[in-house]
């Protein structure tokens, strides 16, 4: 993807409904289907903040514009809370470079290394004019065409606006009478799609071919308006918004979209980002994985400095690209797809420092054949690789595994736990010991937060029946987001979350219980009012935020001499005859001697991955182990 032409993308601002429109001004928008799936969310407002996630560039992130709040994204919201003023609306603006081809990768599910997950919202606003301007036309509307189907793909719900902003090329068309080509085939997609469109370039491109303002008033760069320029298409964005919202009303439930067909036969919709530690990526030389990245939004990268180190993908699809972070002392790298010649790849020059770089690397490939990369580091310097990109697939490393045998791979690709755990530690959970050694049906019940639910996605309860096979354990995981004791204390809620499971041990943890021992002293108290015979395992907090007390304050064995969770949980522990794991100690310690970032073993900013799971897991079963 040449990222010389890419310049930041143009968006404009929604803002004070000023000038009325009349009927035939309206040929600027087009509603279309409307959002009627987001309007039903608006009202609501039953998930909580209700994020609008925007994808575009340097328009949309306000460059140039000395009052913010003109963004045209800042206007949208603010248009739809005339209508929806008690919803919590929150917009997250995604700036990337790599306009639509780049977009149609991130927008997919499971975006393992690039960290993060762009569709969290029920409304997608798509602007990339911009991006796509020194793109191939017919490749430009394959990706626009994949983006959108990939969005409805994560969810079928997601309601899509397309908006188009002003650029000199569009400018010269509308100049000579002619629609731009890259809105023509947008408003194709569009129209296939049923999604709503705002064409703000053609709004401005009226005003200043009208001599209303002057091209160098609007735009001081051309692409990025003035707030001048913002103010018009704000107006555009007013009577678009007023009109989409009128245009349907709430429905009772959101319906899912039903794809048709593409548009563009040749148009792929299987876009993924494929992690560099996937199985099926084959290394030779010296790699290092998990290194912190300089850059957001990587969670982690693969480095080498080696020249010959190589990296060799196996796939399925039409197109196969890298994804990577070049700087000033990138080393080039060399490709070859299905054996053909090596070709070098070069960092681009005048890099000043850390860059993201999305790049294809070879796309129009039969997307029902195995295809193979391989990739070389061809001089000295450094590589830093966070993922391929992929219009296909790649095979499940794990097909055919059982979730034992999965978990035990999975656990095989990492350095191995070294733990051994304090002599005593079952002196107050005799039963369950019994159960473990001798037989018979075991019931534990996970009390907590989705850290808990990590602990339960580790399936340590495999690795303990293996170990204790005349046991037979049933483990429910009764959970609640970012919930501790502190919520499961109040309103005899142990019935629900706790005792109709009768649970023979009870594990409590998480990172939910805002540092109150006692509210966790409190619940299992009212579980043992009522089931006396219930035995209990504490644990100390995993995971989370890296600025999370437990992380921040971390010391390998609990501080005794000062205020703290862990301590007050171990007392808490001692006094009410609960097993206690001070989980915290190995967990953090293992991660800082792996030679890995923490983001190594993280799903995102606070849960852990499939890696991370199995510390918790493997720690467990030491525990448990005699």
């Amino acid at each position: 993807m040449a990222s010389t032409c890419v310049t930041r993308l143009v968006s404009c601002s929604l803002a004070l409904a000023s000038t009325a429109w009349t009927a035939a001004a309206a040929d600027f928008y087009q509603v279309r289907g409307g959002i009627p799936n987001s309007q039903y969310y608006f009202k609501a407002d039953t998930v909580g903040n209700q994020y609008l996630f925007f994808i575009g560039n340097s328009v949309l992130a306000g460059t140039g514009l000395q009052d913010q709040g003109l963004r045209y994204s800042a206007q949208l919201i603010k248009g739809l809370k005339t209508s929806f003023p008690d919803a919590a609306m929150i917009e997250t603006r995604h700036c990337q470079p790599g306009g639509s081809w780049f977009g149609q990768f991130r927008c997919s599910r499971g975006q393992a290394v690039f960290g993060e997950v762009i569709c969290s919202g029920h409304l997608a606003i798509l602007d990339f004019a911009v991006d796509d301007r020194c793109v191939d036309i017919e490749q430009a509307k394959l990706s626009l065409e994949g983006l959108v189907r990939q969005i409805t793909l994560y969810r079928a719900t997601h309601s899509r606006i397309l908006v188009y902003t002003l650029t000199p090329e569009m400018l010269q068309a509308y100049k000579e009478g002619k629609t731009p080509a890259y809105i023509a085939v947008s408003e194709q997609i569009a129209d296939h799609y049923g999604i709503p469109s705002l064409n703000l370039a053609k709004v401005a491109a009226d005003r200043i071919l009208a001599g209303e303002i002057p091209f160098a008033e609007f735009s001081a760069d051309g692409i990025n308006p003035t707030d001048a320029g913002a103010r018009i298409y704000a107006e555009a964005v007013a009577a678009f918004t007023e009109a989409l919202l009128a245009a349907n009303p709430v429905p009772e439930q959101p319906t899912a979209y039903v794809l048709p067909p593409p548009l563009f036969p040749e148009t792929d919709d299987r876009g993924c980002i494929v992690a560099y530690d996937d199985p099926q990526v084959r290394q030779s030389g010296s790699w290092r994985s998990g290194q912190a990245s300089p850059i957001g939004p990587f969670r982690h990268l693969l480095v080498s400095s080696a020249a010959g180190a190589g990296l060799t993908l196996k796939f399925t699809g039409s197109e196969i690209g890298i994804l990577d972070v070049v700087d000033q002392d990138s080393a080039v790298l060399e490709y070859a797809v299905d054996g053909a010649g090596f070709q070098k790849l070069a960092a681009p020059a005048g890099v000043a420092g850390p860059t993201l770089r999305p790049l294809s690397l070879a796309r129009g490939l039969d997307r029902k054949t195995e295809h193979e990369l391989v990739l070389k580091v061809a001089t000295s310097g450094t590589v830093r690789l966070g993922g391929f990109l992929l219009n296909g697939s790649v095979a499940d490393a794990f097909a055919g595994k059982d979730p034992l045998e999965r978990i035990d791979a999975i656990y095989a690709a990492m350095d191995p736990l070294v733990y051994r755990p304090p002599a005593g530690r079952f002196t107050a959970i005799p039963k369950t010991m019994s159960k473990l050694r001798d037989g018979g049906e075991l019931r534990l019940v996970l009390l907590g937060d989705s850290i808990m639910g990590n602990t339960s996605a580790s399936a340590f309860e495999l690795l303990l029946m293996r170990d204790y096979p005349r046991c037979k354990i049933a483990k429910i995981a009764s959970l609640r987001s970012s919930t501790g004791c502190t919520y499961y204390q109040e309103d005899n809620r142990v019935e629900e979350y706790v005792l109709k499971h009768n649970p023979d041990l009870l594990l409590i943890g998480g990172i939910s219980n805002r540092g109150d021992a006692e509210a966790v002293r409190l619940v299992v108290k009212q579980v043992r009012a009522r089931k006396p015979d219930t035995e209990v395992l504490l644990l100390t907090p995993v995971f989370g935020a890296i600025g999370d007390e437990h992380i921040r304050t971390y010391t390998r064995d609990i501080d005794t001499t000062t205020s703290n969770f862990r301590y007050a949980l171990q007392k808490v522990a001692a006094e009410e005859n609960c097993a206690f794991f001070d989980l915290t100690g190995p967990w953090w310690a293992y991660i800082q001697e792996s030679g890995k970032t923490y983001g190594w073993f993280m799903g995102d900013s606070v849960h852990a991955n499939e890696r991370g799971c199995q510390i918790i897991g493997r720690l467990l079963e030491a525990w448990f182990r005699e």
